[in-house]
């Protein structure tokens, strides 16, 4: 990760991975055929301990008690976040994401597992009367490009600590008073 963070893509060398890891290079060779594939393998990885909150963020049980600002404003909020993390590998990887099909289909796969969840709180929701959203999917394609874009050009963009505050608020008064 660091030499990608550090060089970018085109620069970072299998010779410089291996260096920086301590192996030799026909070592990184028996993992990983490129550092293409070393990438999806890092892209993986950091998407994982990402995802895994928000996923579990959005399970229903987890809204039954509390203001859902809160519970938007908290997701949103670690979404956000979570972009801070990494800013250069992660240009790294939305550039590779336009760039490599291989790319967009992880990505995708994440967003899919994403809007699923929201889908199914957000059906969840109307089912008990605390959700006006008629098309749950429709709702959630919409918020998740919303606030997944707002994050990324913020971040990627290196906006300021204040500005990424003000958008988290504002996106999560847009989400709140979307849904309910």
């Amino acid at each position: 990760m660091a030499c990608f963070e550090e060089q970018g893509f085109e620069e970072t060398t299998t010779a410089g991975i291996a260096r920086r890891a301590g192996v030799g290079v026909g070592t990184l060779y028996a993992w990983f055929p490129d550092k293409r594939q070393l990438l999806l393998e890092v892209m993986e990885r950091s998407l994982d301990p990402v995802v895994e909150p928000v996923v579990r963020g959005l399970e229903p049980a987890r809204w039954r008690d509390g203001e859902p600002r809160e519970h938007v404003r908290a997701l949103i909020d670690a979404v956000f976040r979570a972009r801070t993390v990494s800013p250069g590998l992660q240009r790294i990887l939305w550039q590779r994401f336009f760039q490599d099909p291989e790319f967009r289909l992880a990505f995708e796969a994440v967003e899919d597992r994403l809007r699923a969840a929201l889908a199914e709180l957000l059906r969840e929701l109307r089912r008990e009367g605390r959700c006006r959203v008629e098309d749950a999917d429709a709702a959630a394609r919409v918020i998740h490009s919303s606030v997944e874009w707002t994050a990324a050009r913020l971040i990627l963009g290196e906006a300021p600590d204040a500005q990424i505050d003000a958008a988290v608020e504002a996106t999560s008064e847009m989400v709140t008073r979307f849904l309910f």
